[in-house]
């Protein structure tokens, strides 16, 4: 979706400073592949026509095919420096790329040669969003909201940087903005979905999160909003199946490896709790109760050094935790006697609730 969101952006440029204005290319065609062609064409005509890289790259992006779209641009910028506009499409590419580190100084420099455009602006408030300076965010989503008051895109970032800095009013206000200037701007409803259901908000929660998934059924993350609301309601059956739905389509989200993990060990199910909780860990690797539930896991499966090593782990996150030293010397004195048939308990997760 970022792609999709950096491509259309890319046209809402209000380029008030040096350089030639941004091609909106929805305008030029309605068959992107037609005009593809056609730039094709003209630049075998002409390869000294800086601008029509910059365009050539504009589809690329758009088709998410970045190495493409770096290649063009980079061609635009050789032979036209003066244009900040192409400064402002390599950071828009390399953020699509994850490159955030090269990204961000192009967009401070096409900014600080007086290329002022909402875009620009949303781009930077992103990156820093990304670098986790919500204070440096909020600088550029006010000049974004300054430049267009009712932008999207703008409205939606800002949203974005208050549910950082934990005012989710603020954010849950924004977003709502953002989906009246653009009811199909399924992110925002996305993140209006998730900020809703941090306020209990559950009933407005599932209302925008039915109309995100019909113009997204395949995203991850209002699956794993789905799983939040039927827990909500204890309806863990049904929690398990949205989870797993959402995992289906975004493996790496290790919030919804976490939630069903738990929901999993709650059913004596630990094996399967085994397998989604270590993906979690990297998110989680610090959190009491995760550390608990694997470890506890682990033994109730017989994986007893591994089952140790999250007991000791325990210990370094929350020293003085009385029950894993008992259990860390109840498995060392099991590690170290002969198989028998003698069956300890565990240490609970529970006992941290």
């Amino acid at each position: 979706m970022l792609v999709t969101i950096l491509a259309t952006i890319a046209g809402c440029n209000l380029n008030q400073g040096t350089g030639e204005q941004m091609v909106n290319l929805e305008k030029v065609t309605d068959d992107p592949e037609e005009h593809l062609a056609n730039l094709n064409k003209a630049i075998s005509r002409n390869k000294q026509d800086g601008s029509l890289y910059k365009r050539r790259a504009k589809i690329f992006l758009k088709k998410g095919e970045l190495d493409k779209a770096l290649a063009d641009i980079d061609e635009a910028i050789k032979l036209n420096k003066a244009d900040m506009a192409n400064l402002f499409l390599k950071a828009q590419v390399l953020r699509a790329k994850g490159d955030i580190a090269r990204a961000l100084p192009l967009a401070l420099k096409a900014e600080r040669n007086s290329f002022q455009s909402v875009a620009l602006y949303v781009l930077l408030s992103d990156l820093y969003l990304q670098l986790k300076q919500p204070g440096n965010a909020a600088i550029y989503t006010k000049k974004a909201l300054a430049l267009a008051p009712k932008n999207e895109f703008a409205l939606y970032y800002n949203g974005r940087v208050a549910e950082v800095t934990g005012d989710t009013a603020k954010a849950a206000a924004n977003y709502k903005l953002a989906i009246k200037e653009a009811p199909e701007f399924a992110e925002a409803r996305r993140e209006l979905t998730g900020t809703l259901i941090s306020q209990r908000k559950y009933e407005e929660a599932r209302q925008q999160l039915d109309k995100a998934l019909k113009l997204v059924p395949k995203d991850g993350l209002l699956w794993h909003y789905r799983g939040e609301l039927y827990e909500s309601v204890q309806k863990a059956d049904s929690a398990i199946w949205s989870y797993n739905k959402a995992i289906t389509f975004a493996d790496s989200l290790q919030q919804t490896h976490y939630q069903v993990g738990q929901l999993l060990f709650a059913r004596n199910d630990y094996t399967g709790a085994i397998s989604h909780l270590e993906k979690a860990g990297k998110q989680y690797g610090n959190n009491i109760k995760y550390i608990a539930t694997l470890a506890s896991a682990y033994e109730r499966t017989g994986e007893n050094i591994k089952a140790l090593e999250q007991y000791q782990r325990l210990l370094e996150v929350q020293p003085g935790y009385t029950a894993a030293n008992y259990s860390i010397a109840r498995l060392k004195a099991k590690l170290m006697r002969p198989v028998s048939t003698y069956v300890a308990e565990p240490v609970s997760a529970d006992t941290l609730e």
